[in-house]
């Protein structure tokens, strides 16, 4: 019995030995000031940090400064339709169509996700980003025709920016009165492509009318740069930005 009391001690005093214990030591904290005024810190960190972030501000601010193409006026969106947002829409529809490698019918795109106007003379990247702060991601969705006569009678009631269809609408009930696709009659048994932001496929009040679809992908493309790369091309080909309202949404 004395033989097992005397392992016991032993086998504790073996982990008590192999037992390492530590204590926090308190730490003193303090607040470093970070601010772009002139009234920021000058104090040694202060400067270190500022010269440690300096190149990432230069390289941000070359990049946003870089002129992508230029407009002979200053681009504003508007309802039923405007220069601004015929833009948007055949820009998405243009580039959503290039990056989902097959024809698309129909673009939208909402007003007021279009934050800001272009200004006549140089448009940059920044400016773009101004247009279309938000990193919305392109969709394609396929419907039915009789589905597509739906998002026709929200865009007649909207008046949403959308490229690929003619529109002519009842000013009395802000019904659609008429509606080709591509120059030709909606066809209720035929299938539609159609180009948005996942804003717009899944939080608008368009949200409900295309869940009921035949297809959903998402293009991985920001809107933004899809605007970006449009403008960049035009303006690698020498070309300006002319817009024009070309009667798609009429109000009678």
């Amino acid at each position: 019995m004395k033989k097992n009391i005397l392992l016991i001690a032993l086998f504790a005093a073996s982990l008590t030995a192999c037992t390492r214990y530590f204590i926090a030591k308190p730490v003193q904290l303090r607040p470093i000031a970070v601010s772009d005024t002139a009234s920021a810190p000058s104090g040694a960190l202060s400067q270190q940090i500022a010269a440690y972030l300096q190149p990432y501000r230069d390289s941000l601010e070359t990049n946003m400064n870089t002129v992508l193409v230029k407009s002979p006026r200053r681009l504003s969106k508007g309802v039923p339709e405007s220069e601004l947002g015929n833009l948007m829409a055949d820009i998405l529809r243009e580039m959503g169509q290039e990056r989902l490698g097959k024809p698309v019918d129909v673009a939208i795109t909402n007003n007021g996700g279009i934050r800001t106007d272009f200004p006549a003379g140089n448009i940059t990247l920044g400016n773009v980003y101004e247009v279309m702060p938000f990193d919305n991601e392109l969709v394609a969705i396929t419907l039915t025709g009789e589905t597509m006569q739906k998002v026709i009678e929200y865009l007649a009631q909207r008046k949403e920016p959308q490229s690929g269809v003619k529109l002519v609408i009842d000013k009395a009930t802000n019904k659609p009165l008429e509606a080709t696709i591509g120059g030709k009659p909606l066809d209720l048994k035929q299938t539609y492509t159609l180009i948005t932001s996942d804003y717009m496929a899944v939080s608008s009040d368009m949200a409900a009318i295309v869940k009921n679809n035949q297809g959903f992908q998402i293009l991985r493309y920001l809107m933004r740069d899809a605007i970006a790369d449009y403008l960049r091309r035009k303006g690698q080909q020498n070309q300006e930005l002319n817009p024009t309202k070309d009667g798609r949404t009429t109000v009678k």
